[in-house]
C-alpha cells in the first residue's frame, strides 16, 4: 500500500518542481497575441517594424544558439486599470524568447534590444513601465528613463518615439501617455 502511495506523490512532486522552475509564461498573464514570430540565428540583425513599434535586435543578442523570438501584446485597454493616473496605455507588449537547442526561454540577454515607439501621443510626459507575471501584476516605472524626442510637423502637429533598450524578458512592458 505504501508503495502504490509513494509512486503518485513522486510524481506529484517532480512535476511541482518541474512547474516551478519554468519561468512565467506572458500569454498567461495579459499578453496572450502573437503579433510576431521569428527564428533568430546569433549572427542575426534584425530591425523588425510592426506599426508604431520598431524592435532592433543585434547580432548575438541571445547567445550562441538559434532563438525563436515572439513579440507578445495585450489589450491597452484592459491594462488601462494598471495605468497612472492621467496617463493613457498606447501600447502593451512583451517578449517571449526560446533557444531552440535546448528549450528553455532565454530571460536575460547577453546583448540589450532596442524598442522604439512612434506617434503624435508621445510626449515629455510619455512613460514606460515594467508589468510582472503575477496575478495581480505589479506595475512600475522602468529604473532606466526611457529616452523621448518630438518633432514638430508643423504648427499643429508632431510626432514622438520613446525608445528604450531591453536587456531581457523577465518582465512585459506598458508605454503610456497623457
Amino acid at each position: 500500500m505504501v508503495k502504490r502511495l509513494l509512486f503518485p506523490m513522486f510524481l506529484l512532486s517532480l512535476a511541482l518542481a518541474w512547474a516551478q522552475a519554468q519561468p512565467p509564461d506572458p500569454a498567461q498573464f495579459g499578453f496572450p497575441q502573437v503579433k510576431a514570430s521569428l527564428i533568430v540565428q546569433p549572427w542575426d540583425y534584425l530591425r523588425l517594424g510592426l506599426g508604431s513599434m520598431v524592435l532592433t535586435v543585434p547580432s548575438g543578442a541571445f547567445g550562441q544558439d538559434p532563438v525563436r523570438l515572439e513579440i507578445l501584446l495585450g489589450d491597452p485597454n484592459q491594462w488601462q486599470a494598471y495605468a497612472p493616473k492621467g496617463q493613457k496605455v498606447l501600447l502593451a507588449f512583451a517578449l517571449r524568447v526560446t533557444n531552440l537547442r535546448t528549450g528553455e526561454r532565454i530571460l536575460r540577454f547577453v546583448q540589450p534590444l532596442h524598442f522604439a515607439f512612434y506617434g503624435p501621443a508621445i510626449t515629455p510626459e510619455a512613460q514606460y513601465l515594467d508589468v510582472t507575471f503575477t496575478n495581480p501584476p505589479n506595475v512600475s516605472p522602468n529604473p532606466v528613463k526611457p529616452i523621448i524626442q518630438v518633432f514638430p510637423l508643423g504648427p499643429r502637429h508632431q510626432n514622438g518615439r520613446l525608445s528604450h533598450p531591453i536587456a531581457g524578458a523577465g518582465v512585459g512592458w506598458l508605454v503610456t501617455a497623457p
